[in-house]
């Protein structure tokens, strides 16, 4: 499976459509207690480490999720979520499973509550 990263030093097309418009809302699955639906939200991780994610799909319980670092199961995340409507919201997500896909780790978050925003820079 192909990473969807650019080469370094070349520049992506852009894209002609939001991502969520052009993906399907994922399955129904036995497995899952509620709907999931996909996204294309931005997300900050805040802690343990400090990078932005892609949203792949989200639910009410947790988040399904795309970056370019790591995270390990188990993990406790502090995140920002932007939404595509701009809004931003604070959560605390815990690691339920990781994978590599081609550069990138695609991981479940399940969402274990809120948190109260950092204190802005100044």
């Amino acid at each position: 499976m192909s990473s969807k990263l650019p080469k370094q030093g070349s520049n992506p097309p852009p894209p002609m459509r939001k991502q969520s418009e052009v993906r399907p809302a994922v399955q129904p699955d036995d497995r899952r207690r509620t709907a999931r639906w996909a996204s294309d939200a931005q997300i900050e991780i805040l802690a343990p480490i400090q990078s932005h994610a892609t949203a792949l799909d989200v639910s009410a319980a947790g988040i399904q999720l795309s970056l370019d670092g790591w995270l390990s199961t188990g993990t406790l995340c502090d995140l920002r979520i932007t939404t595509h409507t701009g809004r931003v919201i604070f959560k605390r997500a815990r690691v339920i499973w990781a994978r590599r896909v081609g550069d990138e780790c695609v991981a479940g978050l399940n969402v274990v509550g809120s948190i109260v925003p950092p204190p802005a820079a100044e």
